[in-house]
């Protein structure tokens, strides 16, 4: 192994080791896109918890149908954005639509904009970030269904595997992943951003 990339690679495991993310989910989330972010994550050393409305259990949506169960970590209602260094928010077509109803989820979010903290959200999963009403003038990606959702609450949308806008990290579908966790993990090391 090339000794420059060692210490490359070393640097960035050390800069994340002790860094906290929320993956905010609710039941019906696309399993690749939370369960893939989560395992690059935790191959650095990030501290991740699954938070959810419901209390011990979240069901994935595995492309066709349901898939496994994971356990929740933190219930929405009992936990503190201040504890976290970013949010990850994983698609599927139900996980979203559900959670942009929940208030507590809404505000959660919201934290992460105001603070100027980096967020990644792929396929459906900007649906939440909708709710803030904070998305005007920034550029994002998703997939194709919800574009002119993001584009009515003001997105610059581009068709593009990840897209970034001062620590907004955006993908389309689970097929962007390695382009999306690479971005996730680089604007985690960099941090918080000037609010936007």
């Amino acid at each position: 192994m090339n000794m420059k990339f060692f210490k490359f690679k070393t640097i960035i495991m050390e800069s994340l080791k002790g860094k906290k993310v929320a993956i905010l989910t609710d039941n019906g989330f696309e399993q690749s896109e939370l369960t893939e972010p989560k395992a690059a994550l935790e191959q650095k050393g990030v501290v991740v918890h699954i938070i959810s409305p419901q209390a011990n259990t979240v069901k994935a949506w595995n492309k066709t149908n349901w898939g496994i169960e994971l356990p929740v970590d933190k219930q929405i209602g009992n936990v503190r954005p201040q504890d976290y260094d970013m949010l990850v928010l994983p698609g599927g077509v139900m996980n979203p639509d559900t959670l942009r109803t929940n208030m507590d989820a809404v505000a959660f979010a919201k934290h992460f904009l105001q603070e100027g903290k980096p967020i990644a959200a792929i396929c459906h999963g900007p649906q939440l970030l909708i709710e803030t009403k904070m998305l005007q003038g920034r550029r994002m990606t998703s997939v194709a269904a919800i574009k002119t959702d993001l584009k009515n609450a003001g997105v610059k949308w581009e068709d593009d595997e990840v897209v970034t806008d001062n620590g907004l990290v955006t993908s389309r579908t689970p097929k962007d992943l390695p382009a999306f966790n690479k971005k996730m993990l680089e604007e985690l090391k960099e941090g918080i951003h000037e609010p936007a």
